[in-house]
């Protein structure tokens, strides 16, 4: 998995601010424009956490593209850093 990708399929709820504080703590040194949250489409409660966490965090984000007709993946998050 790149450096710049947190992926958190079959992360428990509880759990999933702590892996991301970890994730954006590593990146902060990083000269990096944007990275990843891999969250999966599952039940939602995963990627409603993670949204919720990077609104207050003051984020910006999308769904990631896909192909050439630019269809959303719900399942993964690219955060502008």
């Amino acid at each position: 998995m790149a450096k710049n990708t947190l992926d958190l399929h079959g992360c428990r709820a509880e759990d999933v601010e702590s892996k991301i504080d970890r994730f954006l703590m590593d990146l902060a040194q990083s000269h990096l424009k944007q990275a990843k949250i891999m969250t999966g489409k599952g039940t939602g409660t995963v990627k409603s956490i993670t949204i919720k966490y990077l609104k207050l965090a003051g984020y910006n984000w999308e769904y990631e593209k896909l192909g050439s007709g630019n269809k959303p993946n719900e399942g993964c998050l690219v955060i502008f850093l």
